[in-house]
């Protein structure tokens, strides 16, 4: 039976973990966090009454700032706009990628500074397209993604020579693990967009990109790729 091999951090990993054995079953998998998540310390400054741009949930939870009336944000997804409900920021997604959020805003653009809360490493120059807008916008670094070594159970697993799924859900990510990867087992690889599967520049049987970056589609990518190296070991998915 295939493995499948997490390498997000450890809460987006369980997180996913869950979903796929909702969906196949008792099925092995190794985490192996391949990024680790560290706030800067950066207190992001809201004088201008900025709209917030959030394009991860990293940026909700290392925002740098508590619960203050009237703030509002536009986010890339759901699950991202759904944290920063839950932080007490009223949010609308633009329900896809970058290039979604874009066209979100430009159809309705803010009467207010645009302010993109991010990582030190990321995919696209947000700020500079909504400069290129005619837009307000700066951006406050609030977290950095610090690359971690593959542990030893995913090593031992890469150099084995059963099917391996690898979802893959950034660029970054993506470029990390084609960084770290050594090994001679047939990888299956979801990749979360166009950006990330390039990226991931390694060997493989066979890739998928998610037909959107949603939990969702990036679960079905992973599931289709499980059940097709399944098909090919010449075993069926537990029922």
């Amino acid at each position: 039976m295939p493995t499948i091999l997490l390498t997000r951090p450890d809460e987006g990993s369980a997180r996913f973990a869950g979903a796929l054995r909702d969906v196949l079953g008792p099925v092995g998998i190794v985490t192996s966090p391949i990024l680790r998540i560290e706030g800067t310390g950066a207190v992001p400054d809201l004088s201008d009454d900025p709209v917030l741009i959030f394009t991860s949930r990293n940026g909700v939870e290392f925002r740098g700032f508590g619960p203050k009336q009237g703030l509002t944000c536009l986010c890339v997804g759901d699950a991202t706009a759904e944290a920063a409900e839950a932080a007490g920021i009223a949010a609308r997604s633009a329900g896809g990628d970058l290039r979604d959020l874009l066209a979100l805003i430009g159809r309705e653009p803010p009467d207010r500074p645009l302010l993109h809360i991010r990582g030190a490493h990321s995919a696209g120059d947000l700020v500079g397209s909504l400069q290129a807008m005619g837009l307000i916008a700066r951006a406050a670094v609030v977290y950095d993604q610090v690359a971690q070594p593959l542990s030893a159970g995913a090593k031992a697993l890469l150099a084995g020579d059963g099917a391996v799924v690898v979802p893959l859900f950034s660029p970054r990510s993506a470029a990390e693990f084609a960084r770290q990867h050594s090994g001679r087992a047939p990888l299956y690889i979801a990749a979360i967009s166009e950006a990330a599967a390039r990226a991931a520049s390694v060997p493989h049987a066979a890739m998928r990109i998610a037909d959107s970056p949603t939990m969702e589609d990036m679960l079905a990518a992973t599931c289709g790729l499980f059940d097709a190296a399944q098909s090919l070991e010449g075993g069926s998915r537990a029922q």
